[in-house]
């Protein structure tokens, strides 16, 4: 298939291959406008300053905000209602209800990764990016979530509720020797810059900053970014978004 593109390429008049590459924009163009009709009037469930917010976050980012209502739920409601129940079984945020939806299958989506997907697909972000680049994005926020979320996030409520200190204490030696160094090296970050996506090419902020945040704001709550400048620079960086304030608020 490319050997075949590439030998069109050679052989069309350069007035022709310009008209095409001019078509197949416009095609993508049309893709995603119609791809954006997927999320009119659809719900976003969220609970503030849960594992909800960097989804919420990127709604913002993305100006999806007026085709997706942000609904903010307390825990209580999401454990015991029973209209929420009977939409979602699984009693999470967030949650993203679609258009027309009220059952569970096909119309709902849960687990945030699963709706970060969704909004960069139809919404066109990362359609100029690489695979790799792509790639890239994902490795992060499936890192934050399998390990810098549950080494920080457990223990910080462990903080909160006063309990269980050693618990405390060998995660804080977890995330101080292996995962900050390792975050600090994976991004290429330093204090004066850049987003965990820049050193690959990536311009501005990501999906990627926006959940890595979460944990981080938390780590930084518990005063484990001390030593870790770069960490403390990055996440300033990403509070003093307009979209972080929308959605932590």
């Amino acid at each position: 298939m490319l050997a075949a593109i590439s030998i069109l390429s050679r052989t069309l008049p350069a007035a022709a291959f310009q008209t095409t590459t001019t078509t197949a924009r416009a095609f993508r163009l049309l893709s995603t406008r119609q791809s954006m009709e997927t999320l009119e009037d659809s719900v976003l469930y969220h609970i503030p300053k849960t594992s909800s917010a960097p989804v919420v976050q990127l709604i913002h980012e993305l100006q999806l905000h007026e085709d997706i209502k942000i609904e903010t739920l307390s825990f209580d409601h999401v454990r015991n209602d029973v209209k929420y129940g009977a939409l979602n079984p699984k009693r999470s945020v967030p949650a993203l209800k679609l258009r027309g939806g009220a059952s569970y299958t096909g119309s709902l989506i849960t687990e945030s990764g699963a709706i970060i997907s969704l909004l960069l697909e139809v919404s066109g972000e990362c359609a100029a990016w690489s695979a790799v680049q792509r790639t890239k994005m994902w490795e992060s926020i499936f890192y934050t979530g399998t390990t810098v979320f549950p080494v920080v996030v457990k223990a910080y409520l462990k903080t909160i509720e006063e309990q269980d200190a050693t618990y405390v204490e060998e995660a804080q030696k977890t995330f101080v020797e292996t995962v900050a160094p390792l975050l600090i090296r994976q991004h290429s970050l330093d204090p004066t810059g850049p987003w965990l996506l820049s050193a690959g090419g990536v311009e501005g902020p990501t999906a990627a900053d926006f959940v890595l945040a979460k944990p981080l704001g938390n780590a930084r709550a518990m005063g484990w970014l001390a030593d870790f400048p770069a960490l403390e620079a990055w996440l300033d960086r990403v509070k003093k978004l307009p979209s972080y304030e929308k959605a932590y608020s």
